[in-house]
């Protein structure tokens, strides 16, 4: 069997129609996938920024998800912060309500105080007051011998208004010491607090020295009358003397502790009534040891 012999304008006509069907096909395709390139092999470079493309398409999809997320979780909170306000308006017409309305209780009983002097959040009992200690009396050194006053010399001298004996040793108040020295002649205080009284050659230092020593350190008033020396306490702390020679007796005092007198409230009770069946109560203001408050 002979070949077919196709003139050339058949042969052109046939391709053309060849053509035409692969466009065909092409548009088929491309109205099918809804894409103008489906594949590297028909537009390398279009291809590949359209998948590009694509792919941040999609990252751009899962954040406008999370977006919504966020924006959902947000609108909770502000469902309940509105629920929450709502809540505290009614608390508060609640409260405004039972302001206004009328006591529900009579007052039963009432007490009136009068203020504690010197009392404290810390101690209730109130200040104590200063005590006073007071010596037997000295005379002095005069030829007829007359009660001391604050102005007697403390260095002895004959027939002078001057103690019979210049004191000797340490006399001890409250911790403190005051020391009666011949190795010198004036009054000296040390950074502690502790005096030395010179009772030396040239001495002009008086009783009244020795008071205004023991003063500085209780806080208190000390005196001299009709011979006899008189020591207060200061409100501060008891008064506590002790002494080493005549550091004592050359004034006619004697070792021992005088307490201040205690606060207003020191040492009462306090009962208060059993009430809703319970049992009585009783406070007894002190120091706080013992049972006290």
């Amino acid at each position: 069997m002979s070949g077919i012999v196709l003139s050339a304008s058949v042969r052109q006509n046939l391709l053309s129609l060849q053509n035409t069907a692969d466009l065909l096909s092409t548009t088929q395709n491309r109205l099918s996938t809804g894409k103008k390139v489906n594949t590297a092999l028909d537009n390398p470079t279009n291809f590949f920024t359209a998948q590009s493309l694509d792919n941040r398409s999609g990252d751009i999809n899962n954040l406008l998800d999370g977006i919504g997320n966020g924006v959902q979780v947000l609108q909770a909170a502000n469902t309940g912060i509105t629920s929450l306000q709502k809540l505290v308006d009614s608390a508060k017409s609640v409260a405004n309500q039972a302001l206004q309305a009328a006591v529900g209780y009579s007052t039963k009983s009432s007490v009136t105080t009068t203020a504690v002097a010197g009392a404290t959040a810390a101690d209730l009992r109130g200040a104590p007051t200063a005590a006073t200690v007071a010596g037997t009396v000295v005379n002095n050194n005069l030829g007829t011998p007359v009660a001391i006053t604050s102005a007697t010399k403390l260095l002895t001298a004959a027939t002078s208004d001057s103690l019979a004996a210049t004191p000797t040793g340490v006399l001890t108040v409250n911790g403190k010491t005051i020391t009666f020295s011949t190795a010198q002649s004036t009054k000296t205080t040390d950074a502690s607090g502790n005096v030395t009284l010179g009772t030396g050659t040239g001495s002009t230092l008086a009783v009244s020295d020795l008071l205004s020593s023991i003063d500085s350190i209780t806080g208190g008033t000390s005196s001299v009358a009709a011979g006899a020396v008189t020591l207060g306490t200061g409100v501060a702390s008891d008064l506590v003397l002790s002494g080493t020679l005549t550091s004592l007796s050359a004034f006619g005092l004697t070792a021992g502790t005088t307490t201040r007198t205690a606060g207003p409230l020191s040492g009462l009770n306090l009962t208060i009534g059993a009430t809703g069946g319970g049992t009585a109560t009783n406070v007894t203001f002190g120091d706080g040891t013992g049972g006290t408050v």
